[in-house]
């Protein structure tokens, strides 16, 4: 069985937590201090984030980073 990359798993498990607190891609990115566009492109795939740009954007959903990624390493074994 091959193993899913940790990076898509983690941008699908951002935009989860975003939607489900209904934030914005541009509120998100106020609330972490990045651009709006980072945000799109993390959420996208298309970026793999620093883990200071991880931490920022989980503390802009207000929730550990540990949480995200460990939210992402169980998606990525599904």
């Amino acid at each position: 069985m091959a193993t899913k990359d940790l990076a898509p798993c983690f941008a699908e498990v951002v935009r989860r937590h975003r939607k489900q607190i209904r934030m914005s891609q541009e509120k998100l990115a106020e609330k972490a201090n990045l651009s709006s566009k980072m945000i799109s492109l993390v959420e996208r795939g298309e970026r793999t984030p620093s883990l200071t740009v991880a931490d920022s954007i989980a503390k802009g959903l207000s929730v550990p980073l540990w949480r995200l990624v460990k939210d992402a390493e169980n998606l990525r074994r599904e």
